[in-house]
């Protein structure tokens, strides 16, 4: 079969652009790759920073609760210890008032004539 010397130039000149067409393919293609593996890379980096982000989050929170339950024994055993001094403390004060004489019923008798007396002082705002 004979081709023409103009057939043989169209065709030399379409497998040229075809070439051109390919490697401007592959390259795309490559640039693609390097753009996809660089963004898999910060997404790879991303993702563990948020993963370590979230672990120590759960890592504070159960540190803090078990701080919150530490204290909130303390609280109870610091409100226990409160209230059986204050218990002494009334004890103390009954021992107290009995040995000078001040829970005598006299006093309290005393007490009302106190606010009857008409010798009281009155107090001037």
């Amino acid at each position: 079969m004979f081709v023409t010397r103009s057939r043989y130039r169209a065709l030399a000149a379409d497998y040229e652009r075809v070439l051109e067409q390919r490697d401007e393919a592959r390259r795309r293609a490559r640039t693609h790759l390097t753009t996809t593996r660089t963004a898999a890379g910060q997404y790879t980096t991303a993702d563990a920073a948020l993963e370590r982000t979230r672990l120590a989050r759960i890592r504070d929170a159960v540190r803090y609760g078990a701080r919150i339950d530490r204290l909130a024994r303390a609280v109870a055993r610091l409100r226990v210890e409160v209230v059986a001094e204050a218990r002494r403390a009334s004890r103390l004060q009954a021992a107290y008032d009995h040995a000078v004489g001040l829970d005598t019923p006299s006093l309290d008798l005393g007490a009302q004539w106190q606010q009857r007396r008409t010798d009281k002082p009155v107090v001037q705002p």
